[in-house]
């Protein structure tokens, strides 16, 4: 026997043959199998095991053996689950390796035991999350009340850690672990607290109005939280303000401490930007005379109206434009809440646009209103030259210039003829252009011209005349004169002859 040992170990080192002779024993431990290499060479083993009727190996390990019974631990493997085994001695020159066996067998099948809830630990990984750590591998052994799953912990991967749901803080999440294909189960349950919130997630609902609000929704389980706002205006962060000394059309920047019923700061929510622009309506009722406009106006905003009374730094400008390049002196009486504006000088019956521009700290905000408005029927402008001609001895031509406002809807001269304060003639044109016939000679008259609107005439321009003397009408004259005055001469002396002879 002796000499047949010596032979083997001789072929053995020259690798003839192959070592046969390794065992091993497989006992169930918590989280897994203890292996134990019953051999009497020393060196390498691989030790391959895989889920049974799976051909995937979930753990290979290599080990060093040196010792007969040797104990290794083969853990993170699930509860309750039954798995294929097989070891293997690596020889020296690692090209092949020899199955061992276990009670005459190279592949052996095992079962894990249960899991129990002493098995698992809470222990800490991630900030925000609540993390188990166990030797089994209990990645499908784990559920959760909130239906959340599990991540490994990157540190460690016998942790898994779960994240609550925004709605499990201030409440508590239970943990449910199975083992495996026996029924016993258990469950952890976990308070989690409001140190858990995580702000970004934290649900802030900027303004949209004025006093300013911010609706700061927390987990429906966190009863007596409050947030504290404070804001800072863009440029001015040691002037600090709160949610009711907020101003309209300006930026700000706003985070909270988040309070707990005793006042106590948890955490600060995430910082928010905002501005509140109020919806400013402008109802503008202009009236006008002839030469003026006043423009009133009343304010109101349906996410402003509460403070609009108070708001102080708002004002308003005024215009009124027409065409032309007339300025007009204005005079203005703002408040918060509407105002006046009167415009002088204007010209009559005259379209103008005016505007009500609302101003906040001395910039404009909002559209401006505007209306249209024509200002009242006035005077026409008086004629500024009226030229008279006599053209013939008795007839005179009278023409004008006029600068053709007429400040009313008609457009019309009117020239009237006058012979002491007696007037004869009266006539209106659309052209101011007029001739007046038969007058009398060498005679003085006077003729007056207004432009007239419809309404108004304008100041009358005057102008007097004298007629020609009409030298051959006289010559005319005087020979029917003397025709008839022979004539009388000649029958005188005829009835007087007559006369006589009937006396003798």
């Amino acid at each position: 026997m002796a000499g047949f040992c010596g032979l083997k170990i001789l072929l053995l080192c020259a690798g003839i043959i192959s070592l046969a002779n390794c065992s091993y024993t497989v006992t169930s431990i918590k989280g897994g199998f203890q292996m134990n290499i019953t051999s009497s060479t020393n060196g390498i083993y691989t030790i391959n095991i895989n889920e049974k009727d799976s051909p995937e190996i979930v753990k290979k390990s290599n080990v060093q053996h040196s010792n007969q019974n040797t104990p290794h631990n083969i853990k993170h493997l699930k509860p309750c689950t039954e798995y294929t085994l097989n070891v293997a001695f690596i020889e020296l020159n690692a090209s092949k390796e020899t199955p061992c066996n276990d009670a005459g067998n190279e592949i052996t099948f095992e079962k894990t035991i249960g899991m129990r809830k002493d098995d698992i630990e809470e222990v800490n990984c991630t900030p925000g999350y609540v993390c188990y750590r166990s030797d089994w591998n209990i990645s499908s052994s784990l559920s959760t009340s909130n239906h959340t799953q599990a991540e490994p912990c990157k540190s460690d991967n016998k942790i898994l850690c779960i994240i609550p749901r925004y709605d499990d803080i201030c409440s508590d999440l239970t943990t449910n672990f199975t083992s495996g294909n026996c029924s016993n189960s258990f469950s952890l349950t976990k308070s989690i607290p409001v140190d858990f919130l995580n702000s970004s997630k934290i649900s802030q609902t900027v303004p949209t109005g004025l006093p300013a609000n911010i609706e700061t929704t927390f987990s429906p389980n966190c009863n007596d939280l409050t947030a504290d706002y404070t804001c800072w205006e863009s440029g001015k962060l040691n002037e600090p303000k709160k949610l009711p000394e907020l101003e309209p059309f300006t930026n700000y920047s706003c985070n909270s401490q988040i309070l707990d019923v005793n006042n106590v700061t948890i955490k600060n929510t995430t910082e928010i930007s905002f501005q509140v622009d109020c919806d400013l309506t402008i109802n503008a009722m202009p009236s006008a005379t002839n030469t003026s406009i006043v423009l009133s106006w009343t304010t109101t905003s349906n996410n402003c109206q509460d403070v609009l009374s108070h708001l102080q730094k708002l004002s308003y400008g005024c215009s009124c434009d027409c065409n032309s390049k007339q300025k007009p002196t204005i005079a203005v009486i703002t408040h918060p809440q509407g105002g006046t504006c009167h415009f002088t000088g204007l010209t009559a019956y005259t379209d103008y646009t005016c505007k009500v521009q609302p101003t906040y700290n001395k910039k404009n905000v909002g559209k401006p209103a505007e209306v249209k408005q024509k200002t009242a029927i006035g005077k026409p402008e008086d004629i500024v030259k009226l030229m008279v001609t006599i053209p013939e001895h008795n007839v005179i031509s009278v023409t004008c210039f006029h600068s053709k406002r007429f400040n009313g809807p008609e457009e019309k001269y009117i020239a009237r003829l006058y012979y002491g304060i007696a007037a004869l003639k009266k006539t209106e044109k659309k052209k101011c252009e007029f001739e007046f016939r038969d007058l009398r000679s060498s005679t003085t008259y006077r003729v007056e011209v207004t432009a007239f609107n419809g309404h108004y005439e304008s100041n009358a321009k005057k102008e007097k005349f004298d007629t020609l003397y009409n030298g051959k009408a006289l010559f005319g004259f005087l020979v029917v004169f003397i025709i008839i005055n022979n004539t009388c001469v000649v029958l005188a002396v005829g009835i007087f002859v007559q006369k006589c002879r009937s006396l003798c």
